[in-house]
């Protein structure tokens, strides 16, 4: 699947709009934002599809090519 660009921005902004309407301590809303937003972060990379070519020899000299996908943990 294609990174999602549209959920990344929906959540950073959810996380700005979670503390502008109340009073609150700013040490504590600077961390829980920063925590928010790794974890919007960390969900965007780990959307994504990994996909890699392998292209190279085998020990007896012969062409070795592969293809691999997956997710990023």
């Amino acid at each position: 699947m294609a990174l999602d660009k549209q959920t990344l921005k929906n959540s950073i902004k959810d996380l700005f709009d979670f503390d502008s309407d109340k009073d609150v301590n700013p040490v504590e809303a600077r961390e829980r934002q920063a925590q928010k937003l790794a974890n919007a972060i960390e969900m965007y990379v780990k959307s994504g599809d990994v996909t890699t070519n392998v292209v190279g020899t085998s020990a007896t000299g012969g062409a070795v090519t592969g293809t691999g996908t997956g997710k990023l943990n």
